[in-house]
């Protein structure tokens, strides 16, 4: 029953008219940053100086990241007023990268993202993903469902060996997950803004070499649009290193364009 009480008021809430999210902004966000002053909002303050980008604030940071998060849970319940929004961008590189075999499509955590997994089911019957469960095993569930699509293939991480058995059984596979954050994972050295950085690449970098090509994409908000972007195609069995040197030079690209929707407030963002 709690299950079904849980659906039914996210649905309700997602489905509230916009002003009623300004105004809940407007009310949470003093609080939030006056609890998170030494943690969260202390972090954002810091990346921004130590990375340069003065163009925007912590609050832009956390308003950005506000509203992706809205419009990302009301893409995954189909809400024509935002799902009508979306554009895509450079589809031949993920359509001609297909034609050629499995890809490993990965991103970050910008824009709305919950939307990137979901989107791959454009090109592919086959698109597996990793996600994290939640602390709420019935909240893990139900976000698990608004999720689920008729070619997605959901794993957690402790299934990664399934995963990577499934995806490259079929020749037109698609590996989809963000790569900038993660829980427990050794990630790859790189550098960000010049500040040695890690990147959690592993796991495309092994599908790589052993024959997936992997494609790099990002989603962001662009005035009343937002947009699926789709960018670079690295062959398979390419050079790790220099591979994951190249993808941080396009995640900093990503980052510079959109500085205020990207999730600046990770703990462990620019460690290496």
């Amino acid at each position: 029953m709690k299950y079904f009480l849980y659906q039914f008021f996210i649905v309700k809430f997602f489905r509230m008219p916009d002003v009623f999210f300004h105004i809940l902004f407007q009310v949470v966000y003093p609080v939030y940053k006056v609890l998170h002053t030494q943690r969260a909002y202390g972090r954002v303050q810091q990346h921004l100086i130590r990375t340069g980008i003065k163009n925007v604030s912590a609050k832009d940071v956390f308003k950005g990241i506000y509203y992706a998060g809205i419009d990302s849970y009301r893409l995954l319940l189909q809400i024509p007023k935002v799902t009508n929004k979306v554009i895509f961008r450079n589809e031949d590189v993920i359509k001609e990268a297909l034609a050629k075999g499995p890809v490993a499509a990965i991103s970050i955590h910008q824009g709305s993202f919950e939307l990137l997994h979901r989107s791959l089911c454009r090109y592919s019957k086959n698109v597996h993903v990793i996600t994290n469960p939640l602390k709420n095993k019935k909240l893990t569930l139900l976000l698990n469902k608004f999720r689920a699509h008729p070619h997605l293939y959901q794993y957690t991480p402790t299934q990664l060996p399934s995963l990577i058995k499934n995806f490259l059984k079929k020749q037109d596979g698609v590996l989809a997950m963000l790569f900038d954050q993660a829980q427990n994972p050794t990630g790859v050295k790189v550098n960000l803004f010049n500040i040695p950085s890690t990147l959690y690449l592993q796991i495309p970098l092994r599908v790589n070499q052993m024959g997936a090509g992997i494609v790099t994409f990002h989603t962001f908000r662009e005035k009343e649009q937002i947009v699926v972007q789709f960018e670079t195609y690295y062959p398979p069995k390419g050079n790790p290193q220099k591979m994951a040197d190249s993808i941080a030079t396009e995640v900093e690209c990503w980052i510079k364009k959109h500085p205020d929707q990207w999730t600046w407030n990770y703990h462990k963002n620019f460690t290496a």
